[in-house]
């Protein structure tokens, strides 16, 4: 048991040797200086205690209001959403609201309302955020500063407002899994990213048939994501850039953060090999770490192990926190260690025995 411990102990160090210089080779500094068209594609379904924030950030990004243009797709709201997006159409000429019409073949959910906002779009670029998000006035500007005539997608780095120990293991979570993304694209072998920071070139969105050219997903951005850097055609960046940074806010309750995690790892099931074989490997290392408490594996061994793995966690996480100032959540690294331990524990079997995946108050299959 020790050897197998130790053995596993050295792979997830590895792992996480890799994952950091992938990081640190990542390109975060702006390649080219251009203003193309941009269109701003947002889904809203019962957001009334968020859109005007995010609304609000859009409106005020530095960017020139004829190249830009936000679309807010009402999908299917029963609150307050519907009579604020109309506020603000009427208040700014750059902002269209439309209602989301039932979905065609195989699109559903926020798939469809989002494939709906960019069939009426203009922009050269399309980026996506959650209505739940605030954006920093330098978002687009700092974004389509990496689109090279090459590149297709572009993502970005998403933290949460850490104002309790609940949020803030939650952001840390956040930061450590969009750092392996970005070192995976840095090592292009691009593995995932998040839908609330996301931006590709309209013509390879087309290029792959757009959201009705893709099997359906409970993860829709990871879906499209994978389409466009799986087709060979495109660059991409994955920058861990404080200009691009987005907030959102963190799930309020344990309930709905198991929903989360349900639907992001139901979504995660058609990651590449390597994706799957690097969650095997922490899932490995954190059941380990429990096993060998239980069963009292060598002190030594135990010890070397789980230093070593706290020092590897917290230089990971570390860098996209202070990449982009936000080094002062990492006093909720102790917190997040014991969450992250236990839920990739959990997750498989959160995945594969907890039925459908509920979100927004729809349920989908996790098949």
């Amino acid at each position: 048991m020790a050897l197998i411990f130790s053995l596993v102990a050295v792979l997830y160090a590895v792992q996480c040797i890799i994952f950091i210089y992938g990081i640190l080779t990542t390109h975060d500094h702006p390649i080219v200086d251009s203003e193309p068209r941009v269109s701003i594609v947002v889904a809203a379904r019962n957001e009334e205690r968020f859109i005007k924030r995010c609304i609000s950030s859009l409106v005020a990004l530095d960017y020139p209001k004829n190249k830009l243009e936000i679309i807010i797709i009402d999908d299917n709201s029963t609150d307050g959403t519907t009579t604020i997006l109309r506020e603000f159409e009427r208040s700014y000429p750059n902002v269209k609201t439309l209602s989301a019409k039932q979905g065609i073949d195989q699109l559903r959910g926020k798939a469809n309302a989002i494939a709906q906002g960019i069939d009426v779009s203009s922009g050269e670029i399309i980026m996506m955020t959650d209505a739940d998000c605030a954006v920093p006035p330098s978002w687009v500007r700092g974004t389509v500063q990496y689109y090279t005539d090459n590149v297709g997608v572009v993502a970005g780095l998403t933290l949460l407002h850490a104002d309790s120990w609940f949020a803030g293991m939650q952001s840390l979570d956040w930061a450590y899994i969009l750092a392996v993304a970005s070192a995976s694209m840095s090592l292009k072998n691009p593995l995932s990213c998040i839908g609330n920071n996301f931006s590709f070139r309209k013509a390879a969105y087309d290029e792959i048939g757009g959201y009705r050219g893709i099997k359906f997903s409970v993860t829709e951005d990871f879906a499209l994501f994978k389409a466009i850097t799986r087709s060979g055609r495109w660059e991409y960046h994955y920058p861990l850039d404080e200009k691009t940074l987005v907030f959102s806010d963190a799930c309020s309750s344990p309930s709905d953060l198991f929903r989360q995690k349900k639907r992001w790892g139901v979504g995660g099931k058609d990651m590449p090999l390597s994706g799957l074989l690097i969650m095997a490997v922490a899932f490995c290392m954190h059941a380990f770490v429990l096993l060998g408490l239980v069963l009292q594996i060598q002190n030594g061994i135990l010890l070397t192990a789980v230093l070593g793995k706290l020092f590897a966690d917290f230089f990971l996480v570390s860098i996209p926190l202070f990449k982009t100032k936000q080094q002062a959540q990492l006093k909720y690294f102790a917190i997040f260690e014991v969450y992250y331990i236990l839920y990739v524990i959990a997750l498989p079997f959160m995945v594969f025995l907890g039925g459908k995946v509920v979100w927004k108050g729809r349920e989908y299959s996790s098949k």
